[in-house]
């Protein structure tokens, strides 16, 4: 039935020329600034049911060529801040003169239903999350959010999400984590080390006390849980994979997890591992249960868009071109997601303390420090350059303790727009 379902819908993006079909509700809302966006990883559907937004087609190859029926206001009023949406290539600003008219209309029978939802707002914390969209999609199905954010039961039971470290695992589930939040469910986080050594010898048990807790605010509130275990890899591990001393003591663990899994369909589990898919539980991950979905390492595509989030967020740049993004995710093959948010963090406060103690003349910061030489973070920015940043990246990896780096590749030499 599922199955069918989804072949009742298409994505945006992948309509052919001059097909048309009726978005789904969020496929077109607008922002703050009251200006209309077209979700491209939306859904149309051929058939009109009297729950959809107005009706979209298709009109050329280019990522700009969709005609859309404005004629009545159906739209969802506010569903993301602007910022959030143009870092997006899956967001499409239709308020642009030469995507948009109000003139242009299709036709399509007369909508009587209320204005949507706000679900932007509910999915924000996503917005953060740099992930190929066909992994991203994947977790936000077996983790049930399209369910949750539409108020109704999950479908699935969730996932384990498993993949080197470094690649967002941790991040992703205390994203979904807030999203169930902000959709007014219960979210817990549950420390397998922690329930471990509450009582020796007791994991079980306490795992099955912890469960049974939030089994019960779930049914006080009438809403779904998500409970996630951040690096739990004993608990999905078969029994041949233990060793022998501690094959029963984790076997009970996870014959608890099961139980739960099985019977109990408004709870909903993610956990993360470094471990390889083929130690795991077999009658955890069958059909029906916890789903393995690899997380990779970020690509350039992913790291271009961390870059430009990051160097925003941190104020270094306003603004850095796609172009620029890529030079930067190219000239860094080897890092993950990590080095990137760091390195923009620290970057200005790093660099205005370089600029301070050149100009005391002392390669002491106490000096620097002690003399005043202090300098503005608004001076330290207009010495900024592409070609600074680049090599300050380099610096920055052939400075790393105990890890020796091969050389940064990829950078070309370009100034800064």
């Amino acid at each position: 039935m599922l199955l069918e379902a989804f072949k009742k819908y298409k994505a945006i993006r992948n309509m052919e020329i001059g097909e048309e079909g009726y978005g789904q509700v969020g496929s077109l809302f607008r922002d703050e600034h009251d200006r209309l966006w077209l979700h491209l990883n939306g859904k149309v559907s051929r058939r009109y049911n009297g729950n959809l937004t107005p009706l979209i087609r298709r009109t050329g190859e280019q990522l700009f060529s969709f005609d859309v029926d404005t004629s009545e206001d159906l739209f969802t009023p506010f569903l993301a801040k602007a910022r959030n949406l143009e870092r997006h290539a899956d967001f499409l600003c239709l308020d642009a003169p030469a995507v948009f008219t109000e003139k242009a209309t299709l036709q399509r029978p007369q909508l009587t239903q209320a204005s949507p939802s706000p679900y932007g707002e509910i999915l924000a914390p996503l917005f953060h999350i740099f992930m190929a969209p066909e992994v991203l999609n994947e977790v936000l199905i077996r983790t049930s959010v399209p369910e949750i954010i539409r108020g109704d039961l999950p479908l699935s039971s969730g996932v384990i999400l498993y993949g080197e470290g470094g690649t967002g695992k941790t991040a992703l589930q205390k994203a979904i984590g807030e999203v169930y939040e902000k959709a007014g469910c219960h979210c817990a986080e549950l420390n397998v080390a922690a329930l471990s050594e509450k009582y020796i010898g007791s994991l079980a048990h306490n795992l099955d006390a912890a469960i049974a807790e939030i089994l019960e605010k779930t049914r006080k509130n009438q809403k779904p849980a998500f409970i996630f275990l951040d690096e739990a890899t004993s608990l999905v591990m078969n029994g041949a994979s233990h060793n022998s001393s501690g094959v029963d003591y984790y076997q009970e663990a996870v014959d608890v997890l099961k139980k739960y899994i099985a019977n109990y369909p408004e709870l909903v589990f993610s956990i993360t591992t470094n471990a390889d898919p083929e130690v795991f539980d077999d009658t955890l991950v069958r059909d029906g249960r916890l789903a393995p979905i690899r997380i990779p390492a970020p690509g350039p595509g992913e790291k271009a868009a961390m870059w430009r989030f990051f160097l925003k967020k941190y104020g270094i740049f306003q603004e850095v071109s796609p172009e620029e993004a890529m030079v930067l995710a190219h000239g860094i093959p080897h890092e993950k997601g990590a080095f990137i948010s760091r390195f923009c963090k620290d970057y200005l406060a790093r660099k205005k303390l370089d600029m301070e103690t050149a100009r005391a003349g002392s390669a002491s910061l106490l000096d620097a420090l002690a003399a005043g030489n202090f300098i503005t973070l608004d001076a330290v920015r207009q010495t900024l350059s592409l070609d600074i940043l680049i090599t300050d990246i380099r610096k920055t990896l052939d400075l790393r303790p105990s890890k020796p780096q091969k050389p940064a590749v990829g950078f070309l030499k370009k100034s800064a727009a």
